[in-house]
């Protein structure tokens, strides 16, 4: 079953509304799967990054997908 990167992080979410370093890789991983992170994608990230709490290294994981998408378009 493909799993889309908003279920995954409404999913990541439900337990205690934090991410963690370990699902923050998850994250990373679905994302990069197929080696572009689509608008879909970046607006989902951006949306999760700004409304919601994430250990710091998580925060760092995820963002740092955004800064890199942003540097090739």
């Amino acid at each position: 079953m493909a799993r889309t990167l908003e279920e995954a992080l409404k999913e990541v979410l439900t337990d205690d509304n934090k991410v963690s370093k370990y699902e923050a890789r998850v994250i990373r991983e679905l994302v990069m799967a197929d080696g572009v992170v689509s608008e879909d994608e970046k607006a989902a990230l951006q949306k999760a990054l700004t409304q919601n709490t994430f250990e710091d290294e998580a925060f760092q994981l995820l963002s740092s997908i955004l800064l890199r998408s942003h540097m090739k378009d």
